[in-house]
């Protein structure tokens, strides 16, 4: 599924554990619910996941997608204050993404 976000499109897809770590440039091994490419503007979730767990694990990757779309600092070293303000702002954005997703699921 495609969304814009700030007039950027990106791509949700489901992919194995298998392919979701080949996307991690990290050298441990351990297990990813999923992750966010910038660069290609994807974000990939393990597609054996619950339903429950895809749909939080959306919500987590979607915040990051939200934060680097609209908080325009990199310097920002956030407080309790600054992690609602975001949540509040995105909230409603995030979910209707979600919402959308798993519609098409169905």
């Amino acid at each position: 599924m495609k969304f814009i976000l700030n007039n950027s499109v990106y791509t949700i897809k489901e992919v194995s554990q298998e392919e979701l770590q080949k996307e991690i440039a990290c050298e441990d091994d351990g297990y990813y619910y999923g992750q966010t490419r910038f660069r290609t503007q994807v974000i990939f979730i393990d597609k054996d996941l619950s339903c429950e767990r895809k749909r939080k694990t959306l919500i987590h990757e979607l915040t990051h997608v939200y934060i680097r779309e609209y908080v325009t600092t990199r310097d920002l070293e956030p407080d309790e204050e600054t992690i609602c303000d975001i949540h509040a702002n995105c909230h409603d954005i995030i979910h209707k993404i979600v919402e959308n997703y798993f519609k098409n699921q169905e």
